[in-house]
C-alpha cells in the first residue's frame, strides 16, 4: 500500500464532460453517468459512487459534491445506475457490473487500474462492503456511507482493505448501533490496532463541528479503518460545509491508497497538446515523465485525417522521444501506450491532439451561425407557451405524458418566460419536470422546422439561472444534448450548473451561468437540440441558445493574435505625434516590436502574446483622437478568450464580435 498525507481540498466548478454511457455486462446493457473533467491526466484515478435504494445515478450526483471534487482533483467519476433502483448485495450481478465499469474506464479513459475507489450511500454502502469482500483485488479503498451489511457482517477479503465508514448517529433507517459490529470484523481482518485514535471535534480546531473521527491504524500492509461519526445527522450524505463535506473527506481518505506502483506521469509535452501548423516533413514529439522510463513495449501512433501513422519511440532517462515521419496535413490524435517506469508501474495510454500543415487565417474569423432563435418574436401570439418549432413533453416512468406541440399558447408548466430587457438574456424556457419524473424541451422534431448540420465541429452557447431559492439551494442541474432524429445523443452535456436566483420573479437576469458546449457532427443531416430536467418541482431558466461553427485551433489562437496585432498597429498609427512620447504609446510600440515577427505552433505562446498586446492597447487607447464609427451594425456581443458569452465590462480580456448588415463580422479584443 502507498500512503500519502491528507490535504484539504477546495471546491470549484471547472469545465468538464458529463455523458451517459452503455456498459456491456455479460451480454446485458447497463447505464452509467460518466464525468470527466477537462485536462484529466493519463493515469487518473477512478471513483465509482453508488446511489441508495429507490434512488438513481442522477439523484446521487445532485445530492453529493462528488462532481465538484472530481473537477478539482482531476479524477474520472462514474455514477452507476442500479437495476430497479437497487443493488445485488449478495450475488455477483452488480459485482460484475463494477468490474465491467473498471475495464471500460481503463480502455477508454486511461485510468490507473491501481487507483480505483468505490463508495456508496445507504444500500450503495451495503453494496460497497459486498464488493470489499468480492473484488478487493480491483479496488484500492472503500468508503461506505450510511449503509452496512444487514445480516452477514463477515470480512473475508483476499487482501487487507482500507475502509472509511461515514454515518450519522441520528440515522433511523440504517441505525447507528449497527456500524461498530461491522467495523470490528474489518479491524480484526486487517489486524489493525484494537484501540482507535480519536479526534473530537473533527477536524481539530473547529469546536462548532459535531463530527468525531475514529482511526484504527497500523494494519497489514499499512491499511487503516476509519469511522467518521456525525453527531445527530440522519440518513443522508452530509454535504454541509459547516459540519461535514462527506465527498471531500471520502476523497482525502481514498487518494492515500493504491493497489500497486504508480504509473509514470507525463510532466511536460513538447509540442504541447493542441499545437498546430506543425511540419508535415517529419519532427519529434517529446514526453518528459516523473521517473525514468523504458521504450521496450511502447506503442505510439497518430490517428487522423491521413490515416494511422506509426511513430518510432526511444528513451533517455525520463524522456520518451517519438519520431514522426512525413505525414499528410490534417488533425491527428496522438496515442502512446504501455510506457513502463523504473518502479514497474505502467502508463497504459496517453493522448494529445495536433494539427499538421500550415493553415492560413484571415482578417475576419469564421462566424457561421447555424441556429439562434428569436424567442421574443412570438410573445404576443404564443405568450407563456411553446414557441414555433419547439416541443415539450413531461413524462413519468409509467408512461404518463403531458405533451405540448409547436406554437401552443400559454400552456402553463414548463414553458417560455420573458424578463426585463438589458440582462444576460431577456427570454428563456422555464425548465421543470414539476409533478412528473422528467421534462424535455426539444427543437428539430418537426420536419418543417429542421435543425440541419453539415459534418464538422460546432459550438453551442447558452445561459442558465435558478428560478427560485429552493432550486438554488438544492443546486439542481439540467442537461443539454444534441441528438439524431432517432433520439441517440451525438453530444451530451449533462448536469449543467446554474447561477443567480430570480426569486420566481420576471425581473432582469444578471450574473447567470454561461455554458460553452463544443461538439462534432459525424455526418450531415437533421438533428435535435434538447433541454432536459429530472428534478421534480425544481426549475431553472435556460436561454440565449446560439449554435455556430467552431473555430479551428489556428483561427482561435494564431488568428486572434494576428487580428489583435493589427489592431495594435492601427492604434499606434492613429496616435498624434505629440502623444508618441507618452509611456502608453512607447509601451505599445515595444510590444508591437516584440511580437511583430512571432511565428509559433503553440496555443499558449499565442494566447500570452495576445494578452500582452491587449494590455498595451488598453494603456494606449486614450491617446488617439481617431473615433471608429460603427455603421449598419446588426448585433454586438462580448465573449471571453474561451468563447463564452459575457457582459460588456466583465473582468478580463474580452472579444467584441460585431455583425454588420453586409454579413461580415469584426472581432477585436477589448477590456
Amino acid at each position: 500500500m502507498i500512503s500519502a498525507a491528507v490535504a484539504s481540498l477546495p471546491l470549484f466548478i471547472a469545465s468538464a464532460s458529463t455523458t451517459w454511457e452503455d456498459v456491456n455486462v455479460n451480454g446485458s446493457t447497463r447505464k452509467i453517468k460518466l464525468h470527466v473533467p477537462d485536462d484529466t491526466p493519463a493515469g487518473a484515478s477512478l471513483v465509482i459512487a453508488c446511489h441508495g435504494m429507490n434512488q438513481s445515478a442522477d439523484w446521487h450526483d445532485g445530492n453529493s459534491k462528488w462532481t465538484a471534487v472530481s473537477d478539482t482533483a482531476k479524477f474520472v467519476l462514474v455514477f452507476p445506475e442500479g437495476i430497479d433502483h437497487g443493488w445485488d448485495i449478495s450475488g455477483n450481478r452488480d459485482v460484475d457490473f463494477v468490474c465491467a465499469i473498471i475495464d471500460k474506464m481503463e480502455k477508454e479513459q486511461n485510468i490507473n487500474p491501481g487507483r480505483v475507489y468505490l463508495t456508496g450511500f445507504s444500500m450503495g454502502g451495503m453494496f460497497t462492503y459486498h464488493c470489499a469482500n468480492r473484488i478487493s483485488d480491483k479496488i484500492a479503498a472503500f468508503v461506505p456511507v450510511s449503509g452496512y451489511p444487514m445480516w452477514d457482517k463477515s470480512a473475508y477479503s483476499t487482501r487487507p482493505v482500507p475502509i472509511m465508514h461515514v454515518h450519522g448517529t441520528g440515522d433511523d433507517v440504517c441505525v447507528y448501533s449497527g456500524v461498530q459490529p461491522t467495523l470490528d470484523n474489518w479491524i480484526k481482518r486487517n489486524q489493525c490496532n484494537a484501540t482507535p485514535e480519536v479526534i473530537a471535534p473533527y477536524p481539530q480546531g473547529n469546536p462548532n463541528r459535531g463530527a468525531t473521527m475514529y482511526r484504527w491504524t497500523d494494519g497489514l500492509d499499512g491499511v487503516e479503518v476509519h469511522l467518521l461519526e456525525l453527531q445527530g445527522k440522519g440518513h443522508w450524505q452530509s454535504e454541509d460545509p459547516v459540519y461535514c463535506l462527506t465527498s471531500i473527506e471520502a476523497w482525502n481518505f481514498m487518494k492515500r491508497w493504491s493497489l500497486g506502483p504508480d504509473a509514470p506521469k507525463v510532466e511536460t509535452l513538447e509540442p504541447e497538446t493542441g499545437s498546430f501548423d506543425l511540419p508535415v516533413d517529419g519532427m519529434d514529439i517529446s514526453l518528459t515523465f516523473d521517473m525514468n522510463v523504458e521504450s521496450e513495449g511502447v506503442e505510439a501512433y497518430l490517428e487522423g485525417e491521413g490515416g494511422s501513422v506509426a511513430l518510432t519511440p526511444s528513451c533517455s532517462g525520463n524522456v520518451l522521444t517519438l519520431a514522426v515521419p512525413a505525414i499528410a496535413p490534417g488533425e491527428y490524435r496522438l496515442q502512446v501506450k504501455n510506457v513502463k517506469g523504473e518502479n514497474e508501474g505502467l502508463m497504459k495510454v496517453f493522448r494529445a491532439t495536433y494539427v499538421f500543415g500550415v493553415e492560413e487565417v484571415g482578417d475576419v474569423p469564421p462566424y457561421n451561425v447555424i441556429f439562434h432563435p428569436d424567442l421574443r418574436a412570438e410573445q404576443n401570439t404564443v405568450g407563456e407557451g411553446i414557441p414555433t418549432g419547439w416541443h415539450r413533453i413531461n413524462s413519468r416512468a409509467n408512461g404518463d405524458k403531458d405533451e405540448k406541440g409547436s406554437g401552443s399558447p400559454n400552456t402553463g408548466g414548463a414553458r417560455m418566460k420573458y424578463f426585463l430587457e438589458g440582462g444576460d438574456f431577456n427570454e428563456g424556457f422555464y425548465l421543470s419536470a414539476r409533478d412528473y419524473d422528467r421534462c424535455d424541451i426539444t427543437y428539430g422534431k418537426y420536419p418543417e422546422y429542421p435543425l440541419h448540420f453539415e459534418k464538422g465541429k460546432y459550438v453551442a452557447t447558452l445561459n442558465s439561472a435558478f428560478w427560485n431559492e429552493g432550486s438554488m439551494n438544492g443546486d439542481v442541474k439540467f442537461d443539454f444534448h444534441i441528438k439524431n432524429l432517432a433520439g441517440t445523443p451525438v453530444a451530451a452535456f449533462s448536469s449543467l450548473p446554474s447561477r443567480y436566483n430570480l426569486g420566481e420573479q420576471a425581473g432582469r437576469i444578471e450574473d447567470s451561468m454561461s455554458h460553452r458546449c463544443e461538439f462534432e457532427i459525424p455526418e450531415e443531416g437533421d438533428y435535435l437540440a434538447v433541454y432536459s430536467m429530472t428534478s421534480g418541482w425544481s426549475a431553472v431558466i435556460v436561454g440565449n441558445l446560439k449554435i455556430e461553427t467552431a473555430m479551428s485551433q489556428a483561427e482561435r489562437y494564431k488568428g486572434t493574435f494576428l487580428r489583435t496585432l493589427n489592431r495594435a498597429k492601427a492604434l499606434y498609427e492613429s496616435i498624434p505625434e505629440e502623444n508618441l512620447s507618452d509611456a502608453g504609446a512607447e509601451n505599445l510600440l515595444q510590444v508591437i516590436s516584440k511580437y511583430e515577427s512571432l511565428v509559433s505552433t503553440s496555443p499558449s505562446v499565442y494566447e500570452n502574446a495576445t494578452a500582452e498586446l491587449a494590455e498595451a492597447i488598453e494603456r494606449a487607447s486614450g491617446l488617439s483622437s481617431v473615433m471608429t464609427v460603427k455603421a449598419d451594425v446588426v448585433s454586438e456581443e462580448y465573449v471571453d478568450l474561451l468563447g463564452r458569452r459575457v457582459k460588456a465590462g466583465a473582468e478580463g480580456i474580452l472579444v467584441r464580435r460585431t455583425l454588420y448588415k453586409d454579413g461580415h463580422v469584426e472581432a477585436v479584443l477589448v477590456r
